[in-house]
């Protein structure tokens, strides 16, 4: 391998055995873990002490400032996906110098945000060299994401590297390689090269990521708030740019909630369209709302690119009898446009940023020449339908899976998870168990049941747009908030139905960045919250906490529509950028020279 790398010599692996004798298991399994993953990165990718102060919330300069990436470097990571590709095609570069240099940058933005949970570095240039060795001598490229470094949430099986899903009494399980998740296998076929997994809450199930084992994963834009979650290892990392491309999963939000939190673009598809097989899950065998793979990314064209790859290795065919034998669709999208636009779901209404956000992003799109007009997901008289059906679907045995879970190492529970807890410790029953008992099989199928005849009332109102939507047909998508914030406060985040409720109903959904959070421009109006959740949100809402801050809306989009989405949602882009520029997160220099815009 060219050139030198100096690791620690501490022998971090003898750390547990100098631990007090009487320290619980899960404490002494969290120490060895981030100690192992802390030795990993090479002392020449250090952070020194005084570069970055503590009391510094927004990082997402440091990589370009701290001196360890070269000129070369720096110019690869500011690089978009879909540019590097080409340049890897065209040997403008080596995968094995794009990979040296997202590594660097990876290491950077773990010392700065904790992202990540396993760290294989060395195995990834090993295999950037393997594979320009094989491109110079065949002259054949890999795949369509050839010599592409690609990180992946901690859920994907990778062998050789744990998969622990924030559980300390998962650690120290390596994956064997016949053991490896579908998506591992595709992006290696596809020419990716995968380099590290980043962190996500315990058994996946929060809208931040934390966990006893590695921590907190904070908000590179600042870091007293959350990344998102559950791939907000994921998202974090991207925003720093420590990765040109990543992948994650969503089950309720879990790559919308962190893409929106951090300024990226991604894709929450209908379950089939992506191969799911060989993932660990937190709720094995819940298949009342289903998980599904997506990518995040900078840019669109990086998630369409992703996309794709997965689709063009037809993964219905070996890789996953779930996915669905749909190839990749060319579409048409018409010149002419009809949005759907949701302000308020009736539960919490958005924060000012998000709010503007959106009215933002529907003048760009009128002044593009589009129509947007109002559609509700609810009747007035059942705003809680849909958090009570998310219920009914989610609760299934996931509160006594994780407390058998966090047992077998004494673990306890995370902060946040203090409902499910006392459900499994019998503090507390839901209303229907105070009347009915437990939930069994049979209220299961009554609330799919209800899923069913809601999911034909919503499908019935979408089409209907077409007799208002000016141009002669529905709708072409939605475009409504992912959250009530622009990122929540840690520890902080509380309201996922703005994006669970696409899972629930299975529709395809993007993320597209707007502006960022300006303390002129979203000032706090008086507001009296209808319920308990919104009247926190809104108590603790300061612009100035999170001026700065990227804001993000949501497209939804028919189910097994992606392909159609993702042209609309370029469309939507294209008018966002035309009335505003250059985002202000693009690259550095764009960004320094745009921060007070929207």
């Amino acid at each position: 391998m060219p050139g030198t790398i100096h690791y620690s010599t501490t022998p971090f692996h003898d750390l547990h055995l100098a631990l007090p004798k009487d320290i619980p298991p899960w404490k002494r399994i969290a120490q060895a873990k981030r100690a192992s993953r802390d030795a990993a990165i090479p002392l020449e990718w250090r952070l020194h002490a005084h570069q970055v102060p503590q009391d510094r919330l927004n990082v997402i300069d440091v990589p370009v400032e701290c001196g360890i990436l070269t000129a070369r470097e720096l110019a690869m990571t500011e690089d978009d996906a879909v540019a590097l590709v080409q340049k890897l095609v065209n040997r403008e570069y080596s995968s094995y110098e794009v990979t040296l240099a997202f590594c660097k940058r990876a290491a950077i933005a773990q010392q700065l945000v904790n992202c990540l949970t396993e760290v294989f570095f060395e195995r990834a240039l090993e295999a950037a060299q393997r594979l320009d060795a094989e491109y110079a001598a065949s002259d054949v490229t890999r795949g369509p994401l050839h010599g592409l470094p690609v990180s992946l949430k901690d859920c994907f099986h990778i062998s050789g590297t744990d998969a622990t899903i924030g559980y300390t009494a998962l650690a120290n399980q390596p994956t064997s390689h016949h053991e490896e998740s579908e998506i591992t296998r595709i992006m290696r076929e596809s020419g990716a090269i995968l380099f590290c997994k980043t962190n996500v809450p315990v058994a996946l199930m929060a809208g931040e990521t934390y966990n006893a084992i590695y921590g907190y994963t904070s908000n590179p834009y600042n870091r007293n708030l959350s990344s998102g979650g559950s791939s907000g290892g994921e998202s974090a990392l991207l925003a720093l740019r420590g990765a040109p491309l990543g992948v994650g999963t969503d089950v309720g939000g879990s790559v919308r909630i962190p893409a929106s939190f951090c300024g990226l673009y991604s894709l929450k598809p209908s379950f089939g369209r992506f191969p799911t097989y060989g993932l660990r899950d937190g709720l094995e065998g819940q298949e009342a709302v289903r998980n599904s793979v997506g990518p995040m990314a900078r840019s669109l064209k990086a998630v369409e690119l992703w996309s794709k790859a997965v689709v063009q290795s037809e993964p219905w065919i070996s890789a996953d009898h779930d996915c669905l034998p749909i190839p990749w669709r060319k579409v048409e999208v018409p010149q002419k446009l009809c949005f759907g636009i949701l302000l308020d779901d009736r539960i919490v209404k958005p924060l000012p940023p998000v709010t503007r956000a959106l009215l933002h992003t529907k003048a760009a799109l009128e002044a593009a020449g589009h129509t947007v007009i109002e559609f509700c997901i609810v009747s007035r008289d059942e705003p809680l339908f849909i958090d009570s059906l998310k219920f009914a679907l989610y609760r299934s045995a996931a509160a006594q899976l994780l407390g058998t879970t966090l047992a077998r190492t004494q673990e306890p529970w995370p902060r946040g998870y203090a409902m499910l807890e006392a459900m499994v410790q019998k503090k507390i029953l839901t209303t229907e168990e105070l009347v009915n008992g437990p939930a069994t099989v049979s209220d299961l199928w009554e609330a799919q049941a209800k899923r069913t005849e809601y999911a034909k009332r919503l499908q019935k109102a979408w089409t209907a747009t077409k007799d208002r939507s000016g141009i002669g047909r529905e709708m072409d998508a939605l475009l409504m908030p992912c959250t009530p914030w622009p990122a929540s406060p840690k520890y902080g985040f509380t309201y996922d139905n703005y994006t669970s409720l696409w899972n629930v109903l299975d529709y395809c959904a993007t993320t597209v960045p707007v502006c960022n959070v300006s303390s002129v421009k979203d000032v706090k109006p008086e507001y009296q919250g209808r319920n308990e959740i919104e009247k926190k949100i809104w108590d603790d809402y300061s612009p100035e906490a999170v001026v700065g801050c990227p804001v993000s809306i949501q497209l939804v989009g028919r189910r097994l529509h992606e392909e159609y989405l993702l042209g609309v949602t370029k469309v939507c882009d294209g008018a966002l950028r035309s009335v505003g520029g250059i985002p202000y997160w693009s690259d550095f220099k764009a960004r320094k020279a745009s921060e007070a815009r929207c």
